[in-house]
Protein backbone atom coordinates (compact mmCIF):
# COMPACT_ATOMS: atom_id res chain seq x y z
CA UNK A 1 0.00 0.00 0.00
CA UNK A 2 2.77 2.42 1.20
CA UNK A 3 4.79 3.27 -2.27
CA UNK A 4 8.53 4.36 -2.43
CA UNK A 5 9.46 6.79 -5.10
CA UNK A 6 10.58 4.39 -7.44
CA UNK A 7 7.79 2.38 -7.49
CA UNK A 8 5.10 5.38 -7.08
CA UNK A 9 7.09 6.56 -10.62
CA UNK A 10 6.97 3.36 -12.24
CA UNK A 11 3.13 2.73 -11.75
CA UNK A 12 2.44 5.94 -13.09
CA UNK A 13 4.13 4.76 -16.77
CA UNK A 14 0.78 2.99 -17.00
CA UNK A 15 -1.70 4.86 -18.98
CA UNK A 16 -4.45 2.98 -17.01
CA UNK A 17 -3.42 5.07 -13.80
CA UNK A 18 -5.00 7.74 -12.45
CA UNK A 19 -3.21 9.74 -10.20
CA UNK A 20 -5.34 11.41 -7.30
CA UNK A 21 -4.25 14.13 -5.31
CA UNK A 22 -6.06 14.33 -1.81
CA UNK A 23 -4.50 16.82 -0.21
CA UNK A 24 -6.81 20.23 0.46
CA UNK A 25 -7.05 22.73 -2.98
CA UNK A 26 -4.81 25.35 -1.14
CA UNK A 27 -1.57 22.51 -0.81
CA UNK A 28 -2.45 21.21 -4.23
CA UNK A 29 -2.55 24.64 -5.90
CA UNK A 30 0.84 25.62 -4.29
CA UNK A 31 2.54 22.25 -5.73
CA UNK A 32 1.22 19.10 -7.11
CA UNK A 33 2.57 16.43 -9.44
CA UNK A 34 1.72 16.91 -13.21
CA UNK A 35 -1.44 15.29 -14.24
CA UNK A 36 -2.29 15.13 -10.91
CA UNK A 37 -6.19 15.18 -10.11
CA UNK A 38 -6.99 17.07 -7.08
CA UNK A 39 -9.70 14.80 -5.99
CA UNK A 40 -10.33 14.68 -2.06
CA UNK A 41 -13.30 13.60 0.33
CA UNK A 42 -15.38 16.60 0.02
CA UNK A 43 -14.84 16.64 -4.15
CA UNK A 44 -15.09 12.68 -4.54
CA UNK A 45 -18.76 12.67 -5.36
CA UNK A 46 -18.99 15.85 -8.26
CA UNK A 47 -16.01 13.58 -9.68
CA UNK A 48 -17.86 10.57 -10.26
CA UNK A 49 -20.98 11.72 -11.12
CA UNK A 50 -19.41 13.22 -13.91
CA UNK A 51 -17.88 10.05 -14.97
CA UNK A 52 -14.23 11.42 -14.53
CA UNK A 53 -13.58 8.17 -12.19
CA UNK A 54 -15.10 5.38 -11.32
CA UNK A 55 -14.96 2.98 -8.66
CA UNK A 56 -13.12 0.38 -10.22
CA UNK A 57 -10.41 3.21 -11.32
CA UNK A 58 -6.89 1.68 -10.95
CA UNK A 59 -5.72 4.71 -8.40
CA UNK A 60 -2.72 5.63 -6.65
CA UNK A 61 -2.61 8.71 -4.11
CA UNK A 62 -0.73 11.79 -2.74
CA UNK A 63 -1.81 12.24 0.42
CA UNK A 64 -1.30 14.43 3.11
CA UNK A 65 1.25 12.28 5.49
CA UNK A 66 -0.70 13.23 8.55
CA UNK A 67 -4.19 12.02 7.35
CA UNK A 68 -3.13 8.85 4.98
CA UNK A 69 -4.95 6.21 7.08
CA UNK A 70 -8.01 8.21 7.28
CA UNK A 71 -8.32 9.12 3.49
CA UNK A 72 -7.45 5.81 2.49
CA UNK A 73 -9.96 4.13 4.47
CA UNK A 74 -12.83 6.78 3.40
CA UNK A 75 -11.98 6.02 0.03
CA UNK A 76 -12.58 2.30 0.46
CA UNK A 77 -15.54 2.59 2.75
CA UNK A 78 -16.78 4.71 -0.74
CA UNK A 79 -16.59 1.73 -2.53
CA UNK A 80 -13.14 2.39 -4.21
CA UNK A 81 -11.74 -1.06 -4.99
CA UNK A 82 -8.43 -0.62 -6.75
CA UNK A 83 -6.31 1.45 -4.63
CA UNK A 84 -2.75 0.52 -5.61
CA UNK A 85 -1.21 2.35 -2.91
CA UNK A 86 -0.08 6.13 -1.96
CA UNK A 87 3.54 7.71 -2.39
CA UNK A 88 5.55 7.25 1.26
CA UNK A 89 5.95 10.57 2.54
CA UNK A 90 3.60 12.45 0.34
CA UNK A 91 4.37 15.31 -2.42
CA UNK A 92 7.41 16.30 -0.11
CA UNK A 93 9.11 13.08 -1.45
CA UNK A 94 8.29 14.25 -5.25
CA UNK A 95 9.78 17.26 -4.40
CA UNK A 96 12.93 15.94 -2.66
CA UNK A 97 13.51 13.96 -5.21
CA UNK A 98 13.62 16.75 -7.58
CA UNK A 99 11.28 15.64 -10.20
CA UNK A 100 8.65 17.98 -12.46
CA UNK A 101 5.88 19.84 -10.67
CA UNK A 102 3.19 22.07 -11.40
CA UNK A 103 1.43 24.67 -10.01
CA UNK A 104 -1.69 27.21 -9.91
CA UNK A 105 -2.06 30.62 -9.29
CA UNK A 106 -4.94 32.11 -7.63
CA UNK A 107 -6.04 35.69 -7.90
CA UNK A 108 -8.51 37.46 -5.91
CA UNK A 109 -11.60 39.44 -7.35
CA UNK A 110 -10.06 42.73 -7.21
CA UNK A 111 -7.21 41.77 -9.48
CA UNK A 112 -9.94 40.02 -11.88
CA UNK A 113 -11.87 43.36 -11.94
CA UNK A 114 -8.26 45.11 -13.15
CA UNK A 115 -7.66 42.26 -15.46
CA UNK A 116 -10.22 42.65 -17.70
CA UNK A 117 -10.12 46.18 -19.47
CA UNK A 118 -6.33 45.50 -20.35
CA UNK A 119 -6.44 41.36 -21.17
CA UNK A 120 -8.32 40.55 -24.87
CA UNK A 121 -7.44 37.61 -23.98
CA UNK A 122 -9.04 37.12 -20.91
CA UNK A 123 -11.80 34.54 -20.37
CA UNK A 124 -13.76 34.64 -17.28
CA UNK A 125 -15.50 31.01 -17.19
CA UNK A 126 -18.17 30.41 -14.82
CA UNK A 127 -18.27 26.94 -13.58
CA UNK A 128 -21.37 27.52 -11.58
CA UNK A 129 -24.37 25.38 -12.58
CA UNK A 130 -26.77 26.99 -16.00
CA UNK A 131 -29.67 28.70 -13.98
CA UNK A 132 -27.07 30.74 -11.37
CA UNK A 133 -25.13 32.13 -14.65
CA UNK A 134 -28.30 32.87 -16.21
CA UNK A 135 -29.52 34.77 -12.79
CA UNK A 136 -26.28 36.67 -13.00
CA UNK A 137 -22.81 36.68 -14.55
CA UNK A 138 -19.81 38.90 -15.31
CA UNK A 139 -20.14 40.29 -18.79
CA UNK A 140 -18.65 37.90 -21.71
CA UNK A 141 -18.24 35.42 -18.97
CA UNK A 142 -18.42 31.86 -20.47
CA UNK A 143 -20.73 29.41 -19.23
CA UNK A 144 -19.47 25.99 -18.52
CA UNK A 145 -20.83 23.92 -15.28
CA UNK A 146 -18.66 21.57 -13.83
CA UNK A 147 -20.91 19.03 -14.41
CA UNK A 148 -19.99 19.67 -18.25
CA UNK A 149 -16.20 19.35 -18.31
CA UNK A 150 -15.60 15.89 -19.33
CA UNK A 151 -17.83 16.70 -22.62
CA UNK A 152 -15.34 17.13 -25.78
CA UNK A 153 -18.12 19.53 -27.37
CA UNK A 154 -18.55 21.32 -24.46
CA UNK A 155 -14.82 22.03 -23.75
CA UNK A 156 -14.17 22.82 -27.66
CA UNK A 157 -14.11 26.42 -27.16
CA UNK A 158 -11.29 26.58 -25.00
CA UNK A 159 -7.97 26.71 -25.85
CA UNK A 160 -4.11 27.56 -24.37
CA UNK A 161 -4.25 31.34 -25.83
CA UNK A 162 -6.74 32.06 -23.54
CA UNK A 163 -6.46 33.68 -19.93
CA UNK A 164 -8.87 31.48 -18.49
CA UNK A 165 -10.17 32.99 -15.06
CA UNK A 166 -12.00 29.93 -12.93
CA UNK A 167 -15.24 31.39 -11.14
CA UNK A 168 -16.87 28.88 -9.10
CA UNK A 169 -19.87 29.39 -6.18
CA UNK A 170 -17.57 29.82 -3.07
CA UNK A 171 -14.38 28.74 -5.01
CA UNK A 172 -14.34 25.16 -3.08
CA UNK A 173 -14.00 23.51 -6.27
CA UNK A 174 -11.89 25.44 -8.20
CA UNK A 175 -8.73 23.21 -7.78
CA UNK A 176 -10.79 20.37 -8.76
CA UNK A 177 -11.90 22.22 -12.17
CA UNK A 178 -8.51 23.57 -12.73
CA UNK A 179 -7.18 19.66 -12.35
CA UNK A 180 -9.54 18.24 -14.93
CA UNK A 181 -8.57 20.99 -17.84
CA UNK A 182 -4.75 20.58 -16.71
CA UNK A 183 -4.93 16.63 -17.30
CA UNK A 184 -6.88 18.10 -20.97
CA UNK A 185 -3.71 19.82 -21.65
CA UNK A 186 -5.25 23.41 -21.11
CA UNK A 187 -2.89 25.27 -18.43
CA UNK A 188 -3.19 28.83 -18.85
CA UNK A 189 -5.26 29.41 -15.48
CA UNK A 190 -5.96 31.39 -12.20
CA UNK A 191 -8.78 30.98 -9.69
CA UNK A 192 -10.69 33.48 -8.43
CA UNK A 193 -10.61 33.23 -4.30
CA UNK A 194 -13.88 32.41 -3.08
CA UNK A 195 -15.84 32.95 -6.52
CA UNK A 196 -18.98 34.37 -7.17
CA UNK A 197 -19.30 35.43 -3.50
CA UNK A 198 -16.47 37.61 -3.43
CA UNK A 199 -17.24 38.80 -6.47
CA UNK A 200 -20.22 39.97 -5.39
CA UNK A 201 -18.91 41.88 -2.67
CA UNK A 202 -17.17 44.17 -5.36
CA UNK A 203 -20.33 44.93 -7.09
CA UNK A 204 -18.91 47.93 -8.34
CA UNK A 205 -16.14 46.81 -9.83
CA UNK A 206 -17.86 44.47 -11.99
CA UNK A 207 -20.41 44.80 -15.06
CA UNK A 208 -23.09 42.37 -14.95
CA UNK A 209 -25.69 40.60 -17.43
CA UNK A 210 -28.10 38.11 -16.51
CA UNK A 211 -30.50 35.81 -19.11
CA UNK A 212 -34.18 36.12 -19.19
CA UNK A 213 -35.97 33.18 -20.46
CA UNK A 214 -39.30 33.83 -21.58
CA UNK A 215 -42.25 32.72 -19.76
CA UNK A 216 -44.63 30.81 -21.80
CA UNK A 217 -48.19 30.82 -20.45
CA UNK A 218 -51.11 28.81 -21.97
CA UNK A 219 -53.83 31.58 -22.39
CA UNK A 220 -55.35 29.64 -25.89
CA UNK A 221 -55.59 26.20 -26.88
CA UNK A 222 -55.79 27.60 -30.54
CA UNK A 223 -52.40 28.89 -30.20
CA UNK A 224 -49.12 27.02 -31.39
CA UNK A 225 -46.53 29.80 -30.05
CA UNK A 226 -46.17 31.71 -27.10
CA UNK A 227 -45.13 34.16 -29.69
CA UNK A 228 -48.79 34.79 -30.88
CA UNK A 229 -49.86 36.29 -27.03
Amino acid sequence: MVLSIDQFKQLLEDPFIVLLDARIPEEWMQGHIPNSLNITPATVKYAVAMGMIDKSSSIVFVIDPQLEKETIAYFKEAGFSNIKGYLEGGFSSWENANFRKDMLIEVEADELAMDIPFDEFLMPLDIREEAQYNDGHIKNAVSLPLSEFMDPGSMSELDEHFNIYLISDTGNINSLAASILKKQGIHNIRVVTEGWEAILNLKEKFTFESIKKANVTKTDSTKTSFLED
